[in-house]
């Protein structure tokens, strides 16, 4: 009896041992595969985020109109809707920079017309007023206005016309794209948009000489024109692929503008690193 007592004791006790085991490594098992799911829905939350539905584009306007100077200075505002504002899935303070970006350089243009101004006005009151000769008065201008031409797949392109008037025949208009990855909150040049084991530069300077030879009459000589794109190459983003311009009088006469030359994602898309 004593003997049989032990025999189921130790049977026993080896199912405890066993059952403990089998606990421990099922334990073990669901906080490891916890882990692992965690990242997983991590992971799969940065794939679907998608920074542009976290803000909205408001119109900031400057207006100033005096005797020598006036301005219509339109420029954007990326406003974070509040429920966003304390969320750390997003980069709030890098979508704040942009703004600062984009505010400081309408404003930088828009003074720079005004001091210009303030020289012209001087002269005026002190030489040209008192001439026996009529000279024109002028008012000195400064307009800008911007297009959203890109907002989607957490990158956002917004090129931005910017106009001067400070006398003469004409006027200057120029163009100024704001390109960012809105996750890191960084500029994006024009070769960030390609691969990297690309020639990304010897591609497009074959596809604009091509663009300019089918209309050779309006751009200047292999000379005074077109070289090559540069490091920092202008350019921004569309719905239906990538515009690379230039400024006024760069690769053109005056009356041809600003010219551009749209590299299409069905076209160009194999050499990029985004989707359309």
């Amino acid at each position: 009896m004593m003997k049989k007592s032990k025999q189921i004791t130790c049977v026993s006790l080896m199912s405890v041992l066993l059952s403990t085991s089998f606990l421990y490594a099922n334990l073990n098992e669901n906080i490891n595969m916890e882990k692992i799911q965690n990242v997983e829905i991590s992971l799969l939350k940065y794939k679907k985020m998608n920074v542009n539905d976290i803000f909205n584009i408001k119109l900031k306007n400057i207006n100033e109109n005096t005797e020598f100077f006036k301005s219509d200075i339109r420029y954007p505002y990326l406003k974070i809707e509040n429920k966003y504002l304390e969320n750390e899935d997003f980069n709030i303070k890098g979508i704040e920079n942009i703004n600062k970006i984009m505010r400081d350089y309408s404003v930088n243009f828009k003074e720079k017309i005004k001091e210009e101004s303030k020289d012209y006005k001087k002269q005026y009151e002190d030489i040209f007023s008192k001439s026996k000769e009529k000279y024109m008065k002028y008012q000195y201008e400064a307009y800008s206005d911007y297009k959203v031409t890109y907002n989607k797949n957490n990158l956002i392109s917004i090129p931005m016309k910017l106009y001067e008037f400070t006398g003469g025949a004409h006027g200057m208009s120029y163009l100024k794209a704001f390109n960012y990855d809105l996750i890191s909150g960084k500029e994006i040049k024009l070769k960030d948009m390609f691969k990297k084991d690309i020639n990304y530069k010897t591609i497009i300077d074959k596809y604009i000489k091509q663009q300019i030879q089918e209309n050779k009459d309006i751009y200047f000589n292999e000379e005074q024109g077109f070289k090559g794109i540069s490091d920092n190459q202008s350019f921004y983003i569309e719905e239906d692929g990538i515009v690379v311009y230039f400024g006024l009088y760069e690769i053109a006469p005056y009356y041809v503008g600003i010219p551009k030359f749209k590299l299409t994602w069905d076209e160009f898309g194999k050499y990029l690193n985004y989707n359309k």
